[in-house]
């Protein structure tokens, strides 16, 4: 991560009080550090008790009266929150942890002018038979009631070593000589977006930079997902691809997981986007190859049971 291009928007707009729902999260964190930098009065969101970088953390949120106020006391709120608990095939869990959360902050925002800023994720469709599309779609349809709503459609987000993401780690040879599973064909194509980045246009979209709508964002390359095992590992690895039914037996991952893995995501115009919002995206070559996995640090901000970033909190 400390490869990525961070960019200060401190001068941008005279935004000065930032709410971060899902702030105990790889980008939330992230995001919480360049904020203190410009000098911003940041509030974190969070559902469990943790201490953060910021002037004051609420805990448990979702239910509690302290954390209205604070939304609706402020110049912006960038909502960083996926489903809630594991990513488990339970719909409730992704209505609770998006499109829930979603109307808690529509509510507390009411007719101001407050800045929205909200991951969303690629063909996101409410009408969508895969409940993470389904509940990211919902959520948009929510958000979309609110006059300075800002969107980024996003897919795979990492980070390179020491502090990998699960979406590069299911890409990675754990040891020599292993074949890497992958979901689906392989040939499913995606620009997978730096983490850095992620928390960059978040802060730069917080702070004022561009204009409500609804935007694509990704990385600046496209590959397949065969493409990009190789490149996770720097070399030429064996490939197994499998069904998503095999894959979701094999590894223990939900079958909503595992059919996004199958999709292509590659969104569209994502130099347009960074542009807009200015914004240098990360080559994935300063993220990766990733390091021998024996090296990686611990994060305390990861759960090891998703395999994309995006299935929980950013």
């Amino acid at each position: 991560m400390n490869k990525s291009n961070i960019v200060n928007f401190a001068k941008a707009a005279p935004v000065r009080r930032v709410v971060v729902a899902g702030a105990n999260s790889p980008t939330g964190r992230l995001l919480l550090l360049l904020l203190r930098d410009a000098d911003v009065h940041v509030t974190a969101l969070v559902r469990e008790p943790v201490r953060l970088t910021a002037d004051e953390t609420v805990a448990h949120w979702t239910h509690s009266e302290r954390s209205f106020e604070v939304i609706a006391e402020a110049d912006a709120v960038v909502l960083l929150t996926g489903a809630s608990g594991t990513c488990s095939d339970d719909w409730r869990a992704y209505q609770q942890g998006m499109v829930d959360t979603a109307e808690r902050i529509v509510a507390a925002v009411g007719t101001r002018d407050t800045r929205v800023v909200y991951f969303s994720h690629v063909d996101a469709d409410a009408e969508a038979d895969n409940w993470h599309l389904k509940a990211k779609g919902l959520a948009e349809r929510v958000l979309a009631r609110l006059q300075n709503s800002v969107i980024f459609r996003i897919g795979p987000v990492v980070r390179g070593s020491p502090h990998p993401l699960p979406f590069e780690l299911s890409l990675q040879q754990r040891m020599p000589g292993e074949t890497v599973l992958l979901a689906g064909g392989g040939e499913q194509r995606c620009r997978p977006i730096n983490l850095g980045d992620v928390a960059t246009i978040a802060e730069a979209a917080a702070l004022g930079e561009g204009d409500a709508g609804i935007y694509e964002l990704g990385g600046p390359e496209e590959h397949s997902l065969a493409e990009l095992a190789q490149l996770v590992n720097g070399r030429q690895v064996p490939l197994r691809c499998v069904s998503a039914e095999q894959f979701s037996a094999q590894r223990g991952v939900s079958a909503t997981m595992v059919d996004l893995m199958t999709r292509g995501c590659a969104p569209h115009a994502v130099e347009a986007t960074a542009a807009r919002f200015g914004v240098q995206l990360t080559p994935l070559s300063l993220a990766w190859p990733l390091d021998d996995p024996d090296s990686f640090d611990e994060d305390p901000a990861m759960t090891p049971t998703t395999i994309f970033s995006f299935a929980q909190n950013l």
